[in-house]
């Protein structure tokens, strides 16, 4: 799979802390990842610019879940006019470490248009360091497509990634999910 997504590395370190922080880990949180409109859209990976978090856009919808409404879209929409921005992709988290699609993500994306990328975060963005810990999900034909671990790595790339990770920061992803995993037995 081609990478469709390029973040900066402080971008993704002040996403992850905003959301964890906006879902005071009991609340799902969430955002929309925003490139540059003047950036072709077919000419891939798209680099992400500026994070839109939900409850910025639609101050009541994290409820637990996240109950997005039509006040939110319209703030979107004039952020992306005014700023001459478009969505790229959006990340939410999820209270556990399962990172697939749940029927109602797959079912209610926040947009569905082919070529959008789904991120989900586990336990509310909490201790996540790498993008190998988040499952990437792109639409294409109607449906999804799923990626985890190295392979989410290949399409969603942190920084350095396009020419090499930065080792230290997926070593301590690793270790974060042995040391849960062997905490959990």
């Amino acid at each position: 799979m081609t990478a469709r997504l390029t973040i900066e590395p402080r971008l993704f370190a002040a996403l992850v802390k905003g959301l964890a922080e906006r879902g005071q880990g009991h609340r799902e949180s969430g955002a929309f990842l925003l490139a540059d409109r003047a950036h072709p859209e077919d000419q891939l990976p798209q680099l992400v610019t500026t994070i839109a978090f939900y409850d910025d856009l639609d101050p009541l919808c994290l409820t637990g879940g996240i109950d997005f409404h039509a006040v939110g879209y319209t703030a979107l929409q004039n952020l992306c006019r005014r700023d001459g921005l478009r969505v790229a992709g959006d990340i939410h988290t999820h209270p556990v470490d399962r990172v697939q699609q749940s029927r109602v993500d797959a079912e209610h994306p926040m947009v569905a248009r082919d070529g959008h990328v789904a991120l989900i975060a586990p336990r509310f963005a909490a201790e996540v360091t790498d993008v190998c810990q988040i499952g990437v999900h792109v639409r294409a034909y109607g449906g999804w497509t799923s990626f985890y671990g190295d392979r989410a790595a290949e399409v969603v790339l942190v920084g350095t990634r396009a020419g090499g990770s930065a080792w230290w920061r997926r070593l301590l992803a690793r270790l974060l999910i042995w040391h849960r995993h062997q905490e959990t037995r």
